[in-house]
């Protein structure tokens, strides 16, 4: 799998799903919990346009979550597994950025 962020391009064989199971695959390992969380961009303050609040909410969204899943993904590989089920994401504020998590169990499927 290709995955193309910020112009950073990484090439992963990695199946990654929010449900628990996979079609047609067999779960024989399950390596744990791995997680990806970035913090980034910059909470929303007066003086925009609504246009441009709903602009700038949704790159910040699909930038910080799109990270997260990146580095779910690195650390899935790290602990040898070749998929993760069962994603879920969290999305915060800490001042004045937004955070994400991406969380999930990292398996090897055959």
């Amino acid at each position: 799998m290709r995955w193309s962020i910020c112009g950073i391009e990484r090439n992963y064989e990695m199946i990654v799903t929010t449900t628990p199971e996979i079609a047609g695959k067999t779960i024989v390992e399950y390596k744990g919990i791995v997680f990806g969380e970035v913090m980034g961009g910059k909470a929303l303050m007066g003086g925009w346009t609504r246009d441009s609040v709903i602009k700038e909410f949704e790159s910040t969204m699909m930038q910080v979550k799109n990270e997260a899943l990146n580095r779910l993904i690195s650390h899935a590989s790290q602990v040898g597994a070749n998929a993760v089920v069962g994603i879920e994401f969290n999305f915060n504020y800490i001042g004045t950025s937004m955070t994400a998590s991406a969380t999930g169990t990292a398996v090897i499927i055959a």
